[in-house]
């Protein structure tokens, strides 16, 4: 009996603690909407939104887990982390957006920036799903690091837990919105109305996620079985992963690396197969238990698939290396570089267990919970001033301008605007006071921007970064100065890499006698700009390059093609073996493949 009351307390325990949160939810949307305090302070605002957002279901899995005093005591201490993570988040953005009514064009104006960075939102709940798992299995067990046993079943159990409390209130709505339905087929639209409105959309929401977490909890069996299921499926995963990875290593000493170069993303692509490899090698030894280790087959790839990490990590540190040499820091390396760091320690902890004696990867219990420190321990840095990528990025692009290891015709300005930050707009505002002209007036130029994929205008957008072929050949005076915001698509203009430079050629596709220009910013793709009879400049469309293939390139920057005009309008280009065709409108034909 007192079993059954202490449960009842605890659903509505969970009840409360999620309308609290629909609630709160609720009047910071309702502020938002209305542009009232605290919507109208960034520092405040941000902070409530988050806090209210994860803590509250942290609380109501911590109930059942921990005394109440115990739960409540790292609930506050939760919030405090995630608003002083959410505070510095905001400070260290650019301080205002430019907001634009979309009913009436002449109501846009700047306002303050309120909400936090999709990267604290997704990184910051994960560091709270480690953090959560290491605090809960802790108090289990009453030590600082809980039985390997333990962290896994609560690892497992939250995921679980969270899967199915997902697929709970998205069924949950569509009954809701079949209840609607069904009266309006007898024209009574009450309930669509009702449903419709935030202050019963957004509580009941959170109220049937509270419903659905405690619903899990208290059915563990259910939970078990759904865990046990998904991980014996993906531990079967692991001997075809294994397989791959070890003919992508292979077969490197044959074609060599300058193909992975080539490719935009590599070390990122790298890195996913590094962590598929580490989530399947877990899958399959799950708690570690004896009674149900996995099949000889599963034992034997997982023992090859905890060795791969340690090619795959050096190789994507490697490219990193050389994008860093070459480039300087952005924010974006300096996220692959921590993600590189952790891929890094993964690697060695789990080589490691794959050579040591003892049980099948042992090691790796006492690892993961090393690393999952580590992990808490990156992206606390991030978040905050230590290693934050928006200060590490301005810093070093600032060190290469002023070094003159990048000169200011090539220096991408639009960075600092839009990816720098409070400290890019601190960077922008000291050189618009450069003594430089020309760098004073590029500075001043980016302060102003309202639109991050408008181009400025007008200003030498190419001068020093675009290489012209055929060589001694220049960019039409019209093109450079061209107004790309006209038209009302200002994304649809030449595009170049954050730094580097770009190539364009010069050719007549439509055989009228006036050139057309062709700019690849990339290796894989072309974009076709045509002048009409005014003198302005407009895509005409784009060009599909083969992929890996860099001869194509060398090919155009030689001039060894030729042109044959089909029956359209636009020439095929023919160079290197392939055939090149302007796509008009959308992808309408296949990308071409680079000749053997």
């Amino acid at each position: 009996m007192e079993t059954v009351s202490q449960g009842r307390k605890l659903f509505i325990a969970r009840l409360a603690v999620g309308l609290a949160q629909g609630l709160a939810l609720y009047l910071l949307y309702s502020a938002y909407d209305d542009k009232v305090w605290p919507a109208t302070q960034g520092l405040v605002f941000a902070p409530l939104s988050l806090v209210w957002l994860f803590i509250p279901t942290l609380l109501i899995g911590a109930l059942s887990e921990m005394p109440w005093r115990k739960a409540a005591m790292w609930a506050a201490i939760a919030t405090l982390a995630v608003a002083i993570l959410a505070f510095f988040d905001i400070w260290s953005a650019w301080p205002q957006d430019w907001q634009q009514d979309l009913h009436r064009s002449d109501r846009s104006q700047w306002g303050p920036h309120i909400l936090p960075s999709a990267q604290l939102f997704f990184f910051g709940g994960a560091g709270l799903f480690i953090a959560h798992a290491l605090i809960v299995g802790a108090n289990i067990d009453h030590r600082v690091m809980a039985k390997y046993p333990t962290h896994f079943d609560v690892a497992w159990k939250m995921a679980v837990q969270l899967a199915l409390s997902v697929a709970f209130v998205g069924a949950f709505w569509l009954l809701l919105w079949l209840g609607a339905s069904l009266f309006g087929l007898i024209k009574l639209d009450f309930f669509r109305k009702l449903i419709q409105h935030e202050w019963f959309a957004i509580p009941v929401t959170t109220l049937a996620a509270a419903g659905a977490l405690h619903l899990t909890d208290i059915r563990p069996a259910l939970v078990r079985g759904a865990r046990t299921l998904a991980l014996t499926l993906l531990s079967w995963l692991l001997p075809l992963i294994a397989l791959i990875v070890t003919g992508f290593l292979a077969s490197l000493p044959f074609t060599g690396l300058a193909a992975l170069w080539s490719f935009g993303h590599a070390s990122a692509l790298l890195l996913v197969a590094a962590a598929a490899l580490i989530i399947l090698i877990n899958a399959a030894y799950q708690d570690g238990d004896t009674e149900r280790l996995p099949p000889g087959i599963l034992r034997l790839s997982g023992s090859l698939a905890a060795i791969l990490p340690l090619p795959l990590s050096g190789i994507a540190a490697y490219a990193l290396y050389l994008r860093v040499t070459q480039y300087g820091w952005t924010a974006d390396r300096v996220w692959l570089a921590a993600s590189v760091c952790l891929a890094c320690g993964y690697a060695a902890g789990y080589s490691h267990a794959a050579i040591a004696r003892g049980p099948w990867l042992s090691r790796i219990e006492r690892w993961n919970f090393v690393i999952s420190l580590g992990t808490l321990a990156v992206l606390v840095a991030l978040f905050t001033p230590i290693a934050s990528p928006a200060r590490i990025a301005v810093a070093d692009q600032m060190a290469r301008l002023q070094s003159g290891k990048i000169p200011a015709s090539k220096f991408d300005f639009h960075y600092l605007r839009w990816e720098g930050g409070r400290y890019g707009k601190d960077a922008l505002m000291a050189l618009a006071a450069s003594k430089d002209d020309y760098t004073k007036k590029m500075a001043a130029d980016a302060l102003r921007q309202t639109n991050r994929y408008a181009s400025q205008n007008p200003a030498p957008l190419f001068e020093g970064r675009v290489t012209v072929y055929p060589r001694g050949e220049k960019l039409p005076s019209t093109f450079v100065r061209m107004d790309w915001n006209k038209g009302n698509t200002p994304w649809v203009r030449p595009t170049c890499p954050a730094t580097g430079t770009c190539d364009a050629f010069l050719t007549d596709l439509d055989g009228d006698g006036h050139p057309e220009i062709l700019f690849m910013s990339g290796t894989v793709l072309l974009q076709v700009f045509h002048e009409n009879r005014d003198g302005d400049w407009a895509q005409a469309g784009t060009i599909d390059l083969p992929p890996s293939c860099p001869s194509v390139a060398e090919a155009l920057r030689q001039g060894h093609f030729s042109m044959n005009p089909p029956a359209l309008r636009w020439n095929e280009l023919h160079l290197a073996g392939v055939r090149l065709h302007m796509q008009e409108s959308g992808p309408n034909q296949e990308t071409p493949k680079c000749p053997s």
